[in-house]
């Protein structure tokens, strides 16, 4: 099936990233507790993990502790922009998500925001990404994304097969020709996972969820001081002198 043969394409294009440039991004390495439940699915290696952050952080504003690293970087935009980096199957990502749908929702045409999908290295969870960018082209994306970790991480279901994928779009409102045509064609898709490891490794992304301000703001729950504060950092920051439109 066409769906396999792009999840070997996806694997190749990650395995081809320059080694000196970044290396493969992990689940967030220090995280509060997530505020929901984690599937039974397998989604990345505990070996990694370190131990959480104490809780009890004083009251303090969150810039006070400048939580972000500043990146150096020759891009410019005509206006703001906000990346977050993520997995599907990262459960930081995904008690992140009702927070960014949120933000979402208060800045819409305000700022553009862009999700960058990885599968973390795990060829069972290709599958969300060519979803993810299928819907992306049929201008789903944004009913896509919650259903995709609700998949995942509340009904514990993968995709087995390129039909399964489509019915999926289907279920969230895509005509089914225009579903099939799209998550066929593999030039556009692989288009857009060469475009998603770039930016990976342009910011040396090496673990998720991580958030990107006008291309100069990097940083991720913990630096943020929590689930709820990652925004309030987002919006202080695009406050703050960067190349990206008018602030």
């Amino acid at each position: 099936m066409k769906l396999f043969r792009l999840l070997f394409l996806a694997l190749l294009l990650s395995a081809c990233q320059p080694a000196d440039e970044t290396k493969k991004p992990e689940a967030i390495e220090k995280a509060p507790e997530p505020e929901a439940k984690t599937s039974s699915v397998q989604t990345h290696d505990h070996s990694h993990e370190h131990e959480h952050p104490q809780t009890n952080k004083p009251n303090i504003s969150p810039l006070l502790e400048q939580p972000y690293e500043i990146v150096e970087s020759d891009e410019t935009c005509t206006e703001p922009v906000v990346m977050k980096f993520f997995a599907y199957q990262c459960p930081h990502c995904y008690t992140l998500e009702k927070h960014t749908q949120t933000w979402k929702k208060e800045n819409n045409g305000k700022v553009k925001f862009q999700a960058v999908p990885t599968h973390l290295g795990n060829q069972q969870f290709g599958p969300f990404i060519l979803v993810h960018e299928t819907a992306k082209t049929l201008g789903l994306l944004d009913k896509i994304t919650p259903m995709l970790f609700k998949r995942l991480h509340e009904e514990e279901k993968l995709f087995s097969s390129q039909d399964e994928a489509i019915d999926f779009l289907v279920s969230a409102g895509a005509n089914k020709e225009s579903a099939t045509v799209a998550i066929e064609n593999e030039e556009a898709i692989k288009t857009a996972i060469d475009s998603n490891f770039r930016l990976l490794a342009k910011y040396k992304i090496s673990g998720v969820p991580t958030i990107l301000v006008n291309h100069r703001y990097k940083f991720n729950v913990t630096k943020a001081g929590g689930y709820d504060k990652v925004f309030e950092v987002v919006n202080q920051t695009l406050k703050l002198p960067s190349n990206c439109g008018l602030q």
